[in-house]
Formats: C-alpha cells, sequence, structure tokens
C-alpha cells in the first residue's frame, strides 16, 4: 500500500530512461513488483493468467518478459523478498485480508450474471501472493541469472539500506515508503511501462518509468526526514492508521509548523482528534528497521534449459514464444560481448 505522498511531490518525478540501468547494481521490491505482475497480467474476465492445470502464470510471465527484456541493458538485479512482518503491520494485513473476502463475493457475483465490468473490477482486489508463487519467482529468476535476497522484515527497509550505503545504485518499487526507510532515490513503473487503466474509471493513463530523488523530495517540501515520518504517520502507513481528517496538505503544514510530534499531537487533542497509537513504535521501524546488513545474495547462472524445463514443461507456456524470446536475446548478446572483444583491440 504504502503513504499517500505521491500528490506532494509530483515536481520530483522525473522520467527515467532504462539506458542509464547500464551496469548499474539494482534492488527490486519482490512482492511488489510480483504483486504488480498477477494484478496486471491478466484475462478478459479479470482474472490472472493461468494454465491447462489451472495454474496460475501471470508472474512467471512478468518476470520472463520483462525481465529479458530489462537483461539487455546490462544492470545487475536483486529481487528482495519480505521476511516477517512486523507486528504492527498485521492490522494492515487483515484489513487487506477482508477486502479480499468481500471482493470475492462481488467477484462470485459478477461471474453469475456476467458482468464483464465488474468481473474485471473485483478480481483484481482479490488477487494474492501464495507461498507457490514466490517459491516459482525465486527458481524462474535463479535460472535467468538473477540474484535475489530475502529480508529478515520488510523488504523495503533492507533494498533502502544496501542503497543508503552504496551496495545499490537504485530502489525499484512502487511504494513512497522507501524515503522513510532512507533510501537515496526510488525508481517507479520500470516493469510497469504502458498504458495503465485509472481505478474504477474507464480511463487509461500513459505509464513510463520514473526516478525520485529524496533530496529533492526534502528541499520542495522543506523537510528532514524526520518530518516526512511524521508527515507519513499523520496520513497513514502499513503500521499505522491515518488521522481522520488529515490529508497530504494538512500534514505537511502541521510537521512545518510543529518541531516536535508531541506538538502535534496536542494540537489535533485540541481539535477533538485522538492518535491512537503509539507513534514512537512506529517512528523506529522506519529509523531502526530490523535489516541484514551483510545478506546473503543468491545468486546463480543464466540457464536456459532450466528456463525452457520452467516455463514451457511446468507451466505450459508456448514453446515457440519462450524459444524465440530466448534465440533473440541470446543472440543479441552475443553481438554486444563480440563489440565488447572486439572495442579491446582498437
Amino acid at each position: 500500500m504504502g503513504v499517500a505522498i505521491g500528490s506532494l511531490i509530483n515536481d520530483c518525478k522525473l522520467k527515467f530512461d532504462t539506458k542509464d540501468l547500464k551496469n548499474k547494481r539494482i534492488g527490486i521490491d519482490a512482492y511488489n513488483i510480483l504483486y504488480q505482475f498477477v494484478t496486471t497480467i491478466r484475462g478478459i474476465d479479470g482474472q490472472p493468467l493461468k494454465n491447462e492445470q489451472g495454474k496460475i502464470t501471470s508472474h512467471l510471465n512478468g518476470l520472463f518478459y520483462r525481465m529479458l527484456n530489462l537483461l539487455s541493458t546490462d544492470a545487475n538485479f536483486t529481487f528482495i523478498y519480505d521476511g516477517i512482518s512486523n507486528e504492527l503491520k498485521q492490522k494492515t494485513k487483515q484489513e487487506r485480508r477482508d477486502k479480499r473476502t468481500l471482493a470475492k463475493d462481488k467477484f462470485d457475483e459478477a461471474t453469475r450474471t456476467g458482468n464483464l465490468e465488474d468481473m474485471q473490477k473485483y478480481a483484481r482486489q482479490v488477487t494474492t501472493l501464495d507461498a507457490t508463487i514466490i517459491q516459482e519467482s525465486k527458481e524462474l529468476l535463479s535460472a535467468m541469472g538473477i540474484s535475489y535476497i530475502n529480508a529478515p522484515s520488510e523488504a523495503e527497509a533492507q533494498i533502502s539500506y544496501l542503497t543508503s550505503i552504496g551496495k545499490l545504485d537504485y530502489t525499484v518499487s512502487q511504494d513512497f515508503d522507501c524515503f522513510l526507510f532512507n533510501s537515496p532515490n526510488l525508481v517507479r513503473n520500470l516493469t510497469a511501462s504502458g498504458k495503465k487503466k485509472v481505478p474504477y474509471k474507464n480511463i487509461y493513463v500513459d505509464v513510463s518509468p520514473e526516478i525520485i530523488n529524496a533530496e529533492c523530495i526534502f528541499n520542495k517540501l522543506e523537510l528532514t526526514r524526520e518530518k516526512l515520518i511524521w508527515l507519513s504517520i499523520l496520513i497513514g502507513t502499513d503500521f499505522n492508521d491515518k488521522i481522520e481528517g488529515v490529508g497530504p496538505k494538512t500534514a505537511l503544514k502541521l510537521v512545518k509548523e510543529y518541531n516536535s510530534f508531541e506538538d502535534i499531537e496536542k494540537y489535533l487533542k485540541e481539535k477533538g482528534k485522538n492518535i491512537n497509537f503509539n507513534y514512537k513504535e512506529v517512528e523506529d521501524i522506519f529509523i531502526n528497521p530490523h535489516i541484514d546488513k551483510n545478506p546473503e545474495i543468491i545468486t546463480s547462472k543464466f540457464d536456459r534449459e532450466k528456463i525452457e524445463k520452467i516455463l514451457i514443461e511446468k507451466a505450459s507456456f508456448s514453446q515457440e514464444r519462450v524459444k524465440s524470446a530466448l534465440d533473440k536475446f541470446i543472440k543479441e548478446k552475443d553481438e554486444k560481448d563480440k563489440q565488447k572483444t572486439l572495442g579491446k583491440w582498437f
């Protein structure tokens, strides 16, 4: 879900050319991107892609075709997977489960009545990532020679730490929480470029990769990282509910006006708005996140045979399409390698 600060930082969103990925080290929020794949790569009825056995394959489709394209940039990608969530996030997770249950009932009703529009609408809300999807994604990444890390807790915190100390060059996610965890930058829409439907509206907008730098946010909003965390707490994070009646603009005004969260809390109480959680606990999650300072990076080499076995034999992908995509990728890679070799002699 993330924090809703997007409207405050539009001026900091700059177009990002994938050519800039060349030779860079990229950390990708695995759950975030996988969820994106299973909610956007779907059939006409809104259901995720499935093979003949009824197994979901949207995640494999997204990983294979989109990451194969990104690998051609000569960047070094590492996917970071969530570990055990902080206890404060359990409420958020339960709320999401409740919403999925309600959406499932509405999807079933839409299916019964043949309402295609509602089927598409509610099918996305039913989506979740299960253990099978996670494991299959790791197997395919390994076969493609893409590294991954199992974070002890929040993947965003782990990526942000590695980017902040220079072990990664870019943080890739759709959520702005990375800035609260001290990431110096955030690349969004890296795997989601193209046309995107606006939720609950029959409107499509162009989506392309963009980069946002933390320095721009702090300068534009005239905030420190600490105050950005306060602002986010006021409008709601994955670890606390938002304060009713306090939107991004009001929150920004409050954190600029007061130099302690206690003063903000006192002001809100006078206005009849009580904070019913321990803000210090939430703040500490972002300031002192549970991360591994020297995580194990699970690496492997590109293995065409394994890729074909996973996609063609296990997932029932089109043999022609998979082999064609691999042929093209390998041919282009060989040509690049030859050019590099020739370049050394001249």
